[in-house]
């Protein structure tokens, strides 16, 4: 009776065995599952860090940002891409990025005026900056009067 239990369990583990052999190749050989479309849309300070943005400045001083933008679309996309300090549009470019690739845009902007100020990065799809934006990012400034 032993012999038969041990030969029962033998067979059990080969088959076992088997099985997950079979669905590794399965899953081997099957092709992966595409994502979801999407963008990726960032700022980051003039040295490519995700830190040390020109948050505090004077009247009429500049700062400047790098905007990027990754198409993760499965297939070539223009978009455009609109600077605005408050209310006031600064900016607007259309960039083409093919599908599956990056870019980095240097932008440049200067306050005005002093006072909490709110600076929006706002990105379309297409070539023109209308209706709701597809993505859109924000930075807080701090803009004080200039020293005499």
């Amino acid at each position: 009776m032993e012999g038969r239990g041990y030969r029962f369990v033998t067979w059990l583990l080969a088959l076992a065995l088997v099985a997950s052999v079979l669905g590794a190749m399965a899953v081997a050989v099957s092709p992966p599952t595409p994502t979801e479309p999407y963008t990726e849309f960032y700022v980051l300070d003039d040295d490519g860090d995700a830190e040390g943005y020109p948050t505090n400045l004077t009247v009429g001083q500049s700062g400047t940002v790098i905007v990027g933008i990754s198409n993760h679309e499965h297939r070539d996309r223009t978009y455009t891409v609109a600077l605005a300090l408050e209310n006031r549009t600064l900016t607007s470019r259309t960039v083409p990025v093919e599908s599956e690739r990056t870019k980095e845009l240097s932008v440049s902007f200067s306050p005005t005026d002093p006072g909490r100020k709110t600076l929006y990065f706002r990105l379309y799809r297409g070539d023109n900056a209308s209706g709701p934006p597809y993505r859109r990012l924000r930075l807080l400034l701090n803009v004080t009067e200039t020293s005499r």
